[in-house]
């Protein structure tokens, strides 16, 4: 099986596709081919439906095996073209399904005749399945390489509380003010985009200093965008891998997935006052966070997710 990758620049996002490519490059069963010019891409892309209407006086696009995978974040089908346009199997694993692209998948799946698409939300599963006849979808959830990731004991963790990405400005408002009357140190992000920490490296580190992470749904944080689609992300198994106590809502799917709650869920009636007790008697949440670590080593690791991917396409 021949699997497209392409050079990312840092960022917590694609990083999680970065992270899941390799586990896949390293099976001897896959070989890697690097993405076409960009730019190229980009224009057939653009085309794609004049394109797939030619497409059988395109299809002499030759590749060496029958099979090609591509993992995306997001909808970017660049990174698809020109292999696309082959009479190959293709694969598709995608980040990101969100109610607004679901045309846009559905059409780009059915005109290229993807035979498999793999997606990370169990609700967008249900949904596109129905509209694209000739494609099998599979919800393979995110998954975590937590050999990348560090932690360190309570005693020694110096963030109290930390937000990464999308805030939940309700949430925020209500506790930003409790935390720093308090002396505890709280990371967000200060502006919308920025980074809380601009390296790898940073984001790392920092995530081993937290003792809490707060994670919380995109569809509550950004309803326009997620609509009613409750999905776990990367973000919580990357706190668990660094140890860090989780505190937010954990998705229906992540509580079937893992068989309890690992999270925290928030007090919606007190949370100024839970937060603060949290921290106050974070010792006695270390049963939980090391149920938690333990859980994704075992249970939730990209090599995980690939084992269970690879299965579905022997049984094809």
């Amino acid at each position: 099986m021949k699997l497209i990758r392409q050079k990312y620049n840092y960022h917590v996002s694609l990083d999680t596709v970065e992270e899941f490519e390799k586990i896949i490059a390293s099976d001897s069963w896959v070989f890697t081919k690097n993405e076409k010019n960009k730019f190229f891409s980009k224009i057939l892309y653009k085309f794609w439906d004049t394109i797939t209407k030619t497409k059988k006086n395109l299809s002499s696009t030759k590749v060496s095996n029958s099979e090609i995978f591509v993992v995306l974040m997001g909808t970017d089908f660049s990174k698809c073209l020109p292999f696309f346009l082959s009479k190959a199997n293709k694969y598709l694993y995608l980040f990101d399904a969100w109610p607004d692209k679901h045309q846009q998948i559905i059409n780009f799946i059915n005109r290229f005749k993807v035979k498999y698409l793999f997606l990370t939300s169990s609700q967008a599963v249900k949904i596109i399945q129905s509209k694209v006849p000739n494609t099998k979808c599979y919800w393979i959830p995110e998954g975590i390489n937590p050999s990348k990731y560090q932690h360190k004991i309570y005693r020694e963790k110096n963030i109290d509380v930390l937000a990464l990405g999308r805030k939940y400005d309700v949430y925020h408002n209500k506790i930003i003010n409790y935390l720093q009357n308090n002396k505890y140190t709280y990371l967000y992000e200060k502006k919308e985009g920025q980074l809380v920490f601009p390296t790898q490296k940073d984001f790392i580190e920092g995530l081993a200093q937290t003792k809490i992470s707060i994670c919380i749904p995109s569809n509550i944080t950004h309803p326009k965008r997620s609509g009613n689609i409750e999905t776990m992300t990367i973000r919580y198994l990357q706190s668990m891998s660094s140890k860090c106590l989780i505190l937010g809502h954990a998705p229906e799917e992540m509580i079937t997935l893992f068989g309890y709650n690992p999270v925290i869920e928030i007090d919606k009636k007190n949370p100024e006052g839970q937060i603060i007790d949290i921290l106050e008697n974070y010792s006695t949440y270390q049963p939980l966070i090391e149920k938690n670590y333990n859980c994704v080593l075992k249970n939730h690791t990209w090599q995980n997710r690939w084992n269970s991917l690879k299965q579905i396409l022997n049984e094809k």
